[in-house]
Formats: structure tokens, C-alpha cells, sequence
């Protein structure tokens, strides 16, 4: 949960941040939303790769049903896509597995 201090720009979080994407950003100098957001986009890769291996559609039909090309669904499945966005990572996700499997607590 993230809420304003006393000063107007000024944001206290309580996040779940893995400890090795904390060590990380920490490395870097990053803040913790910096390493909340490498530690869910790591995970949505990992369950995306995962999906496209477990799924009965072709690498190519999974691209034309989420707009990109089947060699980046490749490199992804592979783990080879270090530039996917965590929007295609959600497309994915939604496409193989069905929208109920994205679950965000607001």
C-alpha cells in the first residue's frame, strides 16, 4: 500500500519485493518500486515463458493473437527477450491462460 507523507510529492509503499531484486535495485541505487517492478516483471516473463512452452498453439499463432512476431515469441519462450514489456508480458498471460489469471488488489 503506498499513501502521501506530510509533503505533497513525498510517497511512503509497503511492498513485496523478492530479496534478490532488492539487493539489485540496491546495487544500482534504484528505489523499492524500482525493484517491485524488475522483481513482478521477472515473474511475468518466467509464467509467460512457461505458458508458451505448455501451450498446444503454435509460437506463430500465439503472435498473431497478441500483435507481435513469432520470432519475439520465440526468444521469449527461450528466454531470450531482454526488451519485452510487462504490457505483452500481460497480453501473453491473458491470451493463454484467460483474463482471470491477472488478479491486481487496488
Amino acid at each position: 500500500m503506498c499513501y502521501f507523507q506530510h509533503t505533497p510529492f513525498s510517497w511512503s509503499c509497503s511492498i513485496k519485493i523478492s530479496k534478490e531484486a532488492k539487493r539489485l535495485a540496491g546495487d544500482l541505487g534504484l528505489s523499492d518500486v524500482d525493484a517491485y517492478i524488475m522483481d513482478l516483471k521477472a515473474k511475468l516473463y518466467i509464467k509467460s515463458s512457461e505458458l508458451i512452452k505448455e501451450s498446444k498453439l503454435k509460437h506463430e499463432e500465439i503472435a498473431k493473437l497478441i500483435g507481435t512476431s513469432r520470432s519475439r515469441i520465440n526468444r521469449i519462450a527461450n528466454k531470450g527477450e531482454n526488451s519485452v514489456s510487462i504490457e505483452l508480458l500481460l497480453k501473453l498471460i491473458a491470451v493463454l491462460e484467460g483474463t482471470s489469471a491477472i488478479n491486481i488488489d487496488a
